[in-house]
């Protein structure tokens, strides 16, 4: 009787423990409303964390949009996490997006259609897709996001999607920070935490 009440007891823990790393690891909460990347427009200014416009200056974090710079700062999150967020002023308003652990911004493209990548071959040349490390079931957050974060198999490879757009990089961003390719081809954003 005392084996199985262990059991039980180390079972129960390992479940809770489970539930969890998987709620903490796919970084997802509840839905939440926001306008996301429609803040991130031309010619802002960027303040902690991630700019995001054309010609845009940010401070700490990181940037986006066209001709723009950052100053990169990581979260008090997981350092080992995949995906990190930084905070950009844009317009007037403050607005969360979304990092690689480097510190680059990630984009989204308007081209891509429901779980799949329409950029592939010479377009991931100039726009490298974020792929999940090899043998990664799940994708690890700095901080709980409001949309939920997944890994699916595109021709990129094993690649990191968020709230079901596939997430990747500009070559044009030479540093963390930067974010020259917002709006680029009226098709490329910046992923806002609310996107």
């Amino acid at each position: 009787m005392i084996t199985l009440r262990r059991a039980f007891v180390i079972l129960s823990m390992a479940l809770v423990v489970s539930i969890f790393l998987v709620a903490c690891g796919t970084g997802s909460t509840p839905n939440s409303t926001g306008t996301g990347s429609s803040d991130m427009g031309m010619g802002a200014t960027a303040t902690p964390t991630t700019g995001m416009g054309m010609g845009a200056t940010a401070t700490p974090t990181t940037g986006m949009g066209m001709g723009a710079t950052a100053t990169p700062t990581m979260g008090m999150g997981k350092k080992s996490a995949l995906i990190h967020t930084t905070s950009v002023k844009i317009s007037g308003k403050k607005v969360q997006v979304l990092t690689n652990s480097k510190g680059f911004v990630l984009y989204y493209y308007m081209k891509d259609t429901m779980m799949t990548s329409a950029c592939t071959g010479g377009c991931a040349m100039s726009w490298p897709a974020v792929v999940a490390p090899k043998g990664t079931m799940t994708v690890s957050s700095s901080v709980m996001l409001p949309h939920k974060l997944s890994i699916h198999k595109t021709a990129n490879g094993n690649q990191i999607f968020y709230d079901d757009h596939p997430l990747y990089t500009y070559k044009g961003d030479m540093m963390a920070g930067q974010f020259t390719g917002r709006g680029m081809d009226n098709a490329w954003y910046l992923a806002g935490v609310n996107l």
